[in-house]
């Protein structure tokens, strides 16, 4: 064997081994943010499961607010019926819209705040509300360092060879980051 030659096989070896740490790099990244939204996915069944109870007691305060209950079941139904991350992402952002239309609706209603079954269920709901936006976070800083791994150099080109795609935030809504300020009656 010539000096060349073992040069020549040891930067082979090395690029290899280069290629092959940079694509478990990916692997693990993309892992990370699947388990880490198998977490927030937990805490949203939780809170899924919770909506048929919060709509039996809302629909015995208030008959005319049917829009919201609508809203509310059918982000339930379309969080439940969701296969993929991306449509889960935007099912726990609709579900999460619906809530907060819910306990706005509340708030304009003291007699219902006054209810014990609905006052253990905002309790409960603020509880998982608390996990899971501590979850989202540690979820979107997963994503966000995937999503920058497959596009810087040289990662995306094993990112593009092996298919991996952009995963989406799980964000807060314009109506999430308005604040009108302290209201009292």
């Amino acid at each position: 064997m010539t000096v060349t030659t073992i040069i020549i096989s040891l930067i082979a070896v090395g690029l290899i081994g280069w290629g092959i740490t940079i694509y478990n790099r990916l692997v693990a990244l993309k892992e990370q943010t699947s388990n880490t939204f198998s977490n927030i996915d937990v805490i949203l069944k939780q809170r899924a499961e919770q909506i048929p109870q919060l709509v039996t007691v809302l629909e015995k305060s208030m008959e005319h607010e049917r829009d919201i209950f609508t809203r509310l079941s059918d982000a339930r139904q379309g969080y439940l019926n969701a296969d993929t991350l991306t449509d889960k992402i935007k099912a726990s952002n609709e579900m999460s819209n619906a809530f907060r239309s819910v306990l706005a609706v509340a708030e304009n209603y003291p007699t219902l705040i006054s209810g014990s079954q609905f006052s253990q269920l905002q309790t409960s709901v603020t509880d998982l509300e608390n996990k899971i936006a501590h979850r989202r976070e540690m979820f979107n800083d997963a994503v966000t360092e995937y999503n920058t791994a497959i596009y810087l150099f040289p990662d995306l080109i094993f990112a593009r060879m092996f298919h991996y795609q952009r995963l989406p935030l799980l964000e807060i809504s314009q109506a999430e980051k308005a604040y009108d300020g302290i209201k009292f009656k």
